[in-house]
């Protein structure tokens, strides 16, 4: 996970210590929250904030008693990112294709995710969502039309097509946010929400979550306490990896 988090700006490390908060770990919350205070103006800091966070995601990643037996035995006591990630998408229930860098990984894992929940809506159900965010009448008609002639295979390649990456990514945070809020609660995602609209002033605030999610997430089960930090930060993450360009395109380039 390092070379995401590495990414990662003041609001993302604000974010993500505040999922990794935890009175019932062996996880070092005091140390972290101390170089995060520090990691504005202090290089080391930041970079020690970024390997403590590294550590700690691997460590939600296993069990405590996994995690112990890890650490005694030999090793960090964590498991790989990628595992993580795998389990992140069995959790959800999407696939993805496996091979390539976690940064890879988590952008498809976010891919995935939000075309289950596009895939999931009707063209009026779309349609609505688009023109509550504020997508204007064209564009949304254009993207019905691709969708009537192509079928919903694949919805974002038509997003991007009509309405270009920048408006996509947004989509794409959007739908990622909310189901985040439905993972961590409306109020502890309000800040997540702050931050989306700074990036997308673009999209009409209807409420504390912006995109009404489909059925299929209401019986989302979270087993365990750290489903509860491994889902939201693989899915924050991926939105991190994103900003820059998806890492499968640059390798085809």
């Amino acid at each position: 996970m390092r070379a995401i988090i590495e990414k990662c700006t003041k609001d993302d490390f604000n974010y993500l210590s505040e999922v990794l908060d935890s009175y019932l770990s062996f996880t070092n919350d005091t140390r972290r929250k101390e170089l995060l205070s520090a990691s504005d103006s202090c290089v080391s800091s930041r970079s020690e904030l970024v390997s403590l966070m590294d550590s700690q995601i691997k460590y939600y990643g296993s069990s405590d008693i996994a995690y112990l037996k890890r650490a005694i035995f030999g090793g960090n006591g964590g498991v790989e990112a990628k595992e993580i990630v795998e389990d992140v998408c069995s959790k959800l229930k999407v696939s993805i294709k496996l091979g390539g860098s976690t940064e890879s990984r988590l952008e498809r894992l976010v891919n995935a995710v939000v075309e289950k929940e596009l895939l999931s809506k009707t063209p009026e159900e779309l349609s609505k969502a688009f023109k509550n965010m504020g997508i204007g009448e064209v564009d949304r008609d254009l993207i019905l039309e691709h969708l009537k002639n192509n079928g919903k295979v694949a919805v974002l390649p038509v997003l991007v097509q009509v309405l270009g990456p920048k408006i996509t990514l947004g989509i794409i945070e959007t739908i990622i946010v909310s189901l985040i809020a439905q993972i961590i609660g409306r109020e502890a995602a309000k800040q997540l929400v702050k931050e989306l609209m700074k990036r997308n002033p673009w999209i009409n605030t209807l409420g504390p979550v912006l995109w009404v999610l489909s059925g299929l997430w209401l019986a989302f089960d979270l087993q365990g306490p750290a489903y509860r930090k491994t889902v939201p930060i693989c899915l924050y993450l991926g939105i991190v990896a994103l900003r820059d360009g998806e890492e499968d395109l640059k390798n085809q380039l």
